[in-house]
């Protein structure tokens, strides 16, 4: 399944101004815009024109500097490939600007909103709004004197006051399992002091920034969320264009205070360490080094360039960065802030190339480490002299300032990234390549031979340039622990290991889809549920509401749909099926929590429940609806089940009822079965239908008048499985399970791997046998009694996109269906599109009256992720014909 985004990244980073690079031998490999993104890079140190923010969003700059536009990476639904999307502008960002070219982007560490800076230093922050491609201003710009030396050369997000893990390689035992090691590190201030609601670590945002004059200033968030307030102080008085600075970078240190590296047109670094003094609104200042020169020497230079007798360009700054305070993988110690200065040898690779020059980079290095001086003894002495009690002077730490060796590539380097809390660099190079570097020695971190160790996609062998050595084995474990970094992040965002890991399947894996899931899918999914350490048997006594809190279950759910999903021209796999059936059961059971809990005290409708209103009841019709038909599909499923064992010719040479039902699952594809034996369905299913007796009763008891309530009622006699008789099937196969398991008996663990398993794979465990033929024979039997099964065979259910008979498939072709309201869209609606899952819902306001945690729960797809605005000319989707 090939990635069809050659063109649509070449565009993202082409420059209409500039055109094609050129027609010299050598520069095939440079993209076009790199010359004058260079060029502008060693002007100002605030020039990212593309960012990419971790929620998935990628915002870009046009060649004019003039507009915004937000992209990101989508599945589409046609064909089934990762593809990267038109995107949308963002509005009105010129008349913010007042007409000034855009500089610089950066998004914030949650990868929500992006400050926006211009030419003249204006600063404006947007955030992401219902869909990944669309913004809203959150802070606007405030217009100063048309002044180029308040051009903005650094700029940083503080930090969130909060631990993230930190994950080591993947390291394969004796036993055969891949080992997953971590522990957690937090994030050093300072930090916003104003919280985003109660919990502790969403902190308001914060930036600071640098400008050409020397200005630090800080721009937060005040108490009330809507009111950005700053205030500012120079690191140092300009008294000559030598002193005005060209880069600035910023970190936070240990002790919670910044330390600010700037770099001026006579090429002096100084450091600075500042205190933010959130009270007073102001800056604390120490001046602690400075660096005369910090241009590499000579002997930083590659030799036979100096050999062959040519001229050697000049060595100019173009990026600098520092990294702030990690952990060390090598131990428990945290390393010190490091600076990093990136020179290349000319700003233009064509005046290189015919100087016979290949473009270089060279990166100088200064380890921060801070030491606390010490009084000498002489002074203690002194001290004991005087009368009365003497108080330790506390001395403030020192920072020490010392160079490493310094490091060359023969490239240039477009952008850095920083992996794993800052243990692992990341380079992009010129060349369209990307290398991972260790923080401490810069290192590369090649391809590891050795399939007993796996760290990342790069170093298990997988580049996707062919003719690499790797094991399908040590890639799954690479990605596992990709996956493992993104969901302990912000968001739920990995649609980018998604697309690589279907890109991989159809580069690298032959055979048909089922080969593939038994090589690659299955094992990746199994160590996903393991290194997560999700707990996924629910048999016993388990409590609702902590497994509807747990985000981890969304998202390893949402990555198997992703995954057995090949685009509307071709069905879904049996693994994608119950996980997509499962997604949408928890997410109809949270919306029945929330609607079906007491408003807050001194609320309107106070101690009534919020599905009480009309109103609200009426948008939850095709939820109800939806959860109806899925379980009169489950019954008529095991009544077909059930039949295929006792009459249906073709399978009667089988070995075994158990042979005939595997078969037949396999030929109708059907989750059915899974979704009754998987304890993570039949649980939301029970949770559910605690909520459909309260309904039942309130019908009945006190708004048999209300025409809407009436409806209500209506639709739950027309199903064809009544209520209380599914009840009664999912507590008969709770009590056979429970049966083999006491009676065997079954481990914790075992049973963990049996729930596993058919979560993963569909297929139920042959342990369980013995409970589907009870549940085939006996239950089936007894329900014949009771249910009217030509009924329910002839009720439509094509709706709920499980079956792959043709009834389903002219169904998706003819109808779209909102997967939020669970209704049925008009041909005309506009609508969003999940970028995982290609599920749609209509692109509206809510309606006036909707309970606002309702809205809250439509800003994502029931998958977990974003929704994106699709065009008026891709409204209509293609589907199986």
């Amino acid at each position: 399944m090939p990635m069809m985004m050659d063109d649509e990244l070449d565009d993202l980073f082409a420059d209409e101004q500039l055109g094609p690079a050129a027609a010299v031998p050598g520069l095939s490999s440079i993209p076009k815009g790199l010359i004058q993104s260079t060029d502008d890079s060693r002007i100002s140190g605030c020039s990212q024109k593309v960012a990419w923010s971790n929620q998935g969003c990628i915002g870009n700059i046009s060649g004019d500097g003039h507009s915004l536009t937000l992209r990101n990476l989508y599945c589409d639904p046609a064909t089934g490939l990762w593809r990267l999307s038109e995107g949308g502008e963002a509005k009105n960002i010129t008349l913010i600007h007042d007409g000034h070219a855009l500089k610089h982007l950066s998004w914030s560490h949650s990868g929500t909103e992006l400050a926006v800076t211009d030419a003249l230093g204006n600063i404006s922050v947007f955030s992401l709004h219902i869909t990944i491609d669309r913004c809203i201003v959150s802070r606007r710009c405030v217009l100063g004197a048309e002044d180029d030396l308040s051009t903005i050369v650094g700029l940083m997000w503080l930090n969130q006051d909060r631990s993230s893990p930190l994950h080591r390689p993947a390291v394969k035992a004796h036993n055969g399992q891949w080992v997953f090691g971590g522990s957690r590190f937090r994030h050093p201030g300072p930090h916003n002091p104003h919280l985003a609601g109660d919990q502790p670590g969403k902190n308001k945002s914060a930036i600071v920034t640098i400008t050409r004059a020397g200005v630090i200033r800080l721009i937060y968030q005040g108490p009330d969320g809507a009111r950005w307030l700053d205030f500012r102080s120079e690191l140092n008085t300009v008294s000559a264009a030598a002193e005005l600075l060209t880069h600035a970078a910023v970190s936070a240190d240990k002790d919670s205070s910044l330390l600010v590296t700037t770099h001026s047109i006579s090429e002096r670094l100084r450091i600075y360490r500042v205190g933010i003094n959130w009270q007073r609104q102001g800056f604390d200042i120490d001046h602690v080094a400075m660096v005369a020169d910090s241009s590499p020497s000579s002997k930083d230079v590659d030799d036979s360039r100096l050999a062959s007798g040519l001229p050697y360009p000049e060595a100019q700054l173009y990026r600098l960065e520092m990294v702030s305070p990690g952990p060390d993988l090598r131990s428990k110690e945290t390393l010190a802030p490091l600076l990093l200065a990136f020179f290349s040898n000319s700003s233009d690779p064509i005046d290189q190339l015919t100087a016979g020059h290949d473009p270089t980079t060279s990166i100088v290095r200064w380890e921060m480490s801070s030491s606390k001086p010490t009084l000498h003894t002489g002074f203690s002495q002194l001290a004991s002299k005087r009368s009365g009690p003497s108080n330790p002077v506390d001395l403030q730490p020192e920072v020490i300032f010392r160079k490493l060796p310094c490091v060359s590539i023969n490239r240039v380097i477009v952008a850095s990234h920083q992996l794993n809390l800052g243990t692992v660099l990341v380079f992009c190079l010129s060349d369209g390549s990307v290398e991972f570097r260790d923080r401490t020695t810069l290192e590369p971190l090649l391809h590891d031979d050795t399939p007993a160790r796996a760290s990342s996609v790069v170093q298990v062998g997988l580049g996707f340039t062919g003719g690499i050595p790797y094991t399908v084995e040590a890639v799954a474990e690479a990605f596992v622990l990709q996956f493992s970094i993104s969901c302990s992040g912000y968001g739920n965002y990995h649609d980018d290991i998604s697309a690589t890991m279907q890109l991989f399947q159809d580069q690298y894996l032959s055979g048909d889809v089922a080969s593939q899931a038994l090589r690659f899918i299955n094992p990746f999914l199994s160590d996903v549920h393991r290194v997560s350490q999700l707990n996924i048997d629910f048999s016993g006594d388990i409590k609702t509401e902590q497994y509807l809190k747990n985000g981890l279950h969304q998202r390893t759910l949402s990555m198997q749909v992703s995954l057995g999903y090949w685009g509307d021209t071709s069905h879904r796999s049996l693994s994608s099926k119950v996980a997509f059936a499962i997604l949408q059961l928890r997410w109809a059971a949270l919306t029945f929590a929330m609607g079906l809990k007491p408003n807050p005290s001194g609320t309107p409708l106070s101690g009534e429940a919020e599905f009480k209103r009309t109103e609200t009841v009426r948008s939850f019709f095709g939820i109800i609806s939806w959860t109806l038909s899925l379980m009169n599909f489950v019954a008529d499923e095991v009544f077909a089940l059930a039949t295929a064992t006792e009459y249906e010719p073709a399978v009667m040479d089988m070995s075994s009822k158990e042979d005939v039902v595997e078969a037949k699952v396999s030929e109708l594809n059907t989750p059915a079965l899974a979704l009754l034996f998987v304890s993570q369905s039949r649980l939301l299913f029970k949770y559910i239908f605690r909520f459909f007796r309260g309904i039942t009763v309130e019908i009945t008891q006190q708004r048999s008048q209300d025409p809407t309530w009436r409806e209500l009622g209506s639709m739950f006699s027309r199903s064809p499985m009544p209520l209380h008789q599914f009840e009664r099937l999912l507590a008969e196969i709770d009590t056979s399970i429970r049966h083999i398991y006491q009676s065997e008996p079954v481990s914790e663990a075992d049973r963990k791997e049996i729930e596993k398993s058919m979560l993963i794979t569909g297929a139920v465990s042959p342990r369980l046998w013995l409970a589907v033929e009870s549940l085939l024979t006996t239950t089936v039997r007894n329900l014949r009694e009771e249910v009217n099964v030509a009924e329910l065979y002839f009720h439509d259910v094509s709706w709920l996109g499980l079956s792959d008979d043709k009834a389903s498939d002219q169904w998706r072709k003819a109808h779209r269906l909102d997967i939020i309201r669970k209704v049925e869209l008009p041909k005309t609606s506009r609508v969003r599109q999940c970028t995982r899952c290609c599920s749609v819902m209509e692109d509206t306001a809510p309606p006036r009256g909707t309970a606002a945690w309702l809205v809250n729960m439509w800003r994502t797809c029931v998958c977990g992720n974003w929704w994106m605005s699709v065009k008026e000319e891709c409204q209509v989707k293609n589907v199986v014909s």
